[in-house]
């Protein structure tokens, strides 16, 4: 495996384990039979081609082969896939000002990362230095003026917090410092529409000028790839809402060419429903410095940004309560909602008021949710759909303490079979009358394919997975007579499901 250490030039190799592949590569290409001169090592092969002298390709590749070093050229081609790294902080941020004799005549190498910010920004423009410095003001104006435009429409697009911003550019001619007369200095500065007032890049809010020297930087490579971009508390002087549109802009112009790492302690950098994207890291003793996806296991100080993050996303749908009963989709909160209401219009016990239902969508979030929440001082419950295998990462909350097993309340306990989701406690022919009113389509309980659960017996009816929500949708909405089709074994299934949820209520 190759290998280069971060902000170095010098590649490390391993001995080419399999040179034979590469000779083999080569006689094959050469229109002769590798089984009969395919060799081991490059000395082998051309022994075996001057074997052949009658054969004039043999003769030809044998000489070849003497002047190539094949070794040199594997490490070669490997390299070719080698990503670059790319390190952003905020040693990258923009100037206000930048000579532009410098950028032109000094190498990239040479050039401090607020120049090559810089840089970026002019090629983001589609511009070189040249076409600033034109002798006619009227052709320099209009170069200024065509950059600054394209630059506010590739760079505002990611900037919600203010619309009335845009970009402007002009050339300062200062003293030389190298002799005799004067050389351009590019000034960047931003317009705000609604004051009508420009100020220099250097003079805006640190957030911004981050969040402005961020997008020139890495726009320039948005389409490029083979880059790992690292970045080190990203926009940590960022609005919460401006935090938002650089995940915005990682995700839709850097994530589909490049592989993006950063480090945070921001819950505005961490995307509640992308959480399987989060490492924790921590300082173990005697360990060193480990790097984990398992959040549950990690000390609740390093998890409490993600805590923090789930916790906003949860408070923009709902009201937390003290009593949060957890469930996979939004489906089941209406089968909750509506059944509590039929079963207690049929004199039969419903889901206690006090009772929050927190969809946290999907079976593989629960975990997740339950090993954030569960040190706190909610009194949690879990409604379990089960399926074949079960899921051992809740298992494992159980097994460490983190959820007592009562609170962990499994469907097909019920329903008297060994899988089970919350639409198996309705009879299969009212569920699939349900599933017809909803437009998803017809089908006759004796046609659907075996198994113990309805929704995957539909799912194998229509050849792949149908919206779960939509038939929970027409019963909560637009119900007609489907209320008043509910068998009293259905009701009894709902409510013996209640009473087993309030029994763990504090």
């Amino acid at each position: 495996m190759a290998s280069r250490r971060y902000g170095s030039d010098n590649t490390w190799w391993p001995p080419v384990a399999n040179v034979s592949a590469a000779l083999k590569h080569v006689v094959e290409q050469a229109g002769l039979d590798p089984d009969r001169y395919g060799k081991a090592t490059t000395a082998e092969v051309v022994a075996a081609l001057e074997a052949d002298p009658a054969v004039e390709a043999a003769v030809a590749l044998a000489e070849e082969l003497k002047g190539r070093d094949l070794e040199a050229e594997v490490r070669h081609r490997v390299a070719s896939f080698l990503p670059r790294f790319q390190y952003f902080d905020d040693y990258n941020i923009l100037p206000g000002s930048v000579s532009i004799t410098r950028l032109q005549e000094a190498g990239e190498d040479d050039l401090d990362a607020a120049e090559r910010t810089a840089l970026a920004l002019m090629r983001l423009a589609g511009v070189d230095g040249d076409e600033f410095t034109e002798a006619s003001y009227e052709a320099r104006k209009a170069a200024l003026e065509a950059a600054a435009n394209q630059l506010t429409d590739e760079l505002f697009e990611y900037w919600t917090q203010n619309a009335d911003l845009s970009v402007e550019l002009d050339i300062e001619f200062r003293p030389s410092e190298r002799g005799a007369g004067t050389e351009p200095w590019l000034q960047i500065r931003v317009r705000n529409q609604r004051h009508r007032v420009t100020l220099n890049m250097a003079e805006r809010s640190k957030g911004f000028i981050w969040f402005f020297s961020f997008l020139a930087a890495f726009s320039e490579f948005a389409g490029e790839t083979k880059r790992i971009i690292l970045l080190d508390e990203p926009g940590l002087n960022l609005h919460a809402k401006a935090q938002n549109d650089l995940l915005r802009f990682i995700d839709e112009r850097l994530a589909p060419h490049h592989q993006v790492i950063y480090s945070t302690h921001s819950l505005f950098m961490i995307q509640p429903d992308h959480l399987e994207r989060c490492r924790t890291v921590e300082d173990v003793d005697d360990d060193g410095t480990q790097v984990s996806q398992e959040v549950w296991t990690a000390r609740s100080d390093t998890v409490f940004p993600l805590l923090g993050a789930l916790g906003v996303d949860l408070a923009q749908t709902l009201i937390i309560g003290p009593d949060q009963l957890v469930v996979e989709g939004p489906a089941d909160v209406v089968y909750l909602s509506v059944l509590s209401a039929a079963a207690a219009d049929a004199g039969r016990v419903g889901l206690d008021p006090r009772w929050t239902i927190v969809p946290v969508g999907g079976l593989d979030k629960i975990p997740t949710f339950i090993a954030l929440l569960g040190a706190s001082d909610l009194n949690l419950a879990v409604l379990l759909d089960v399926a074949a295998g079960g899921n051992q990462r809740i298992a494992n909350l159980v097994s460490r303490g983190l959820l007592d097993e009562k609170r962990l309340v499994p469907v097909n306990a019920f329903t008297g079979t060994a899988e089970a989701d919350l639409e198996d406690l309705f009879d299969v022919g009212w569920y699939l009358k349900l599933v017809a009113a909803s437009g998803i389509g017809k089908f006759a309980k004796s046609k659907l394919p075996p198994g113990p659960r309805i929704v995957r017996r539909i799912e194998s009816a229509l050849g792949g997975p149908y919206d779960h929500f939509r038939p929970a949708n027409r019963l909560l909405r637009d119900p007609g007579g489907l209320l008043g089709e509910l068998d009293d074994a259905t009701l009894s299934r709902f409510a013996a499901l209640f009473e087993r949820l309030n029994e763990l209520l504090s």
